[in-house]
């Protein structure tokens, strides 16, 4: 994935350009589950470096010991070309190794978990997963169709009726 800077924040649900120092913050507070969810996208002083977050909070310490989970970090940069790339992404603590296209199905995962959060609702981190990365990779890179090659003639290609000359 290599895109413009417009287009990154686009893929990411930022919708404008920031920035140096510039953030766009997203929170959810849930008093049910005792939790709050934030994202946020932000930019480093130099406007070289973008990175995108998302955090579990809690109110209490769960089973597993941890107050804060991360559930998302990317960072991008640009390349020569001025087109910005992934240089480090992590979703539910995995790295993408063997997935196809890790880093667009990453944005696709940043940016439905904040259509969850502009709604009001701490996302289905593993739902949104399974829809975004694992369902999308079983058809990654596959041709479709047949093997043979439809049979056209050449007539129909030009438009020409049979039996009748210019």
């Amino acid at each position: 994935m290599r895109v413009s800077f417009k287009e990154l924040m686009d893929a990411l649900g930022v919708g404008y350009e920031l920035s140096a120092y510039e953030t766009c913050p997203w929170s959810v507070y849930d008093g049910e589950k005792a939790m709050t969810c934030s994202a946020e996208v932000r930019m480093n002083h130099d406007s070289d470096e973008l990175e995108a977050e998302i955090q579990l909070m809690h109110d209490t310490p769960p089973e597993s010991g941890n107050m804060v989970e991360r559930k998302f970090y990317a960072m991008f940069k640009p390349s020569a070309d001025g087109k910005w790339e992934a240089k480090n992404m992590v979703i539910l603590d995995k790295d993408g190794e063997g997935i196809y296209d890790w880093p667009t199905k990453g944005c696709a995962f940043f940016s439905a978990c904040v259509q969850d959060l502009k709604m009001e609702k701490i996302p289905d981190f593993e739902a949104i997963y399974e829809q975004e990365i694992t369902s999308k990779e079983k058809f990654a890179g596959g041709r479709g169709g047949s093997s043979k090659a439809p049979k056209i003639k050449p007539q129909q290609l030009l438009n020409m009726k049979q039996g009748r000359g210019f």
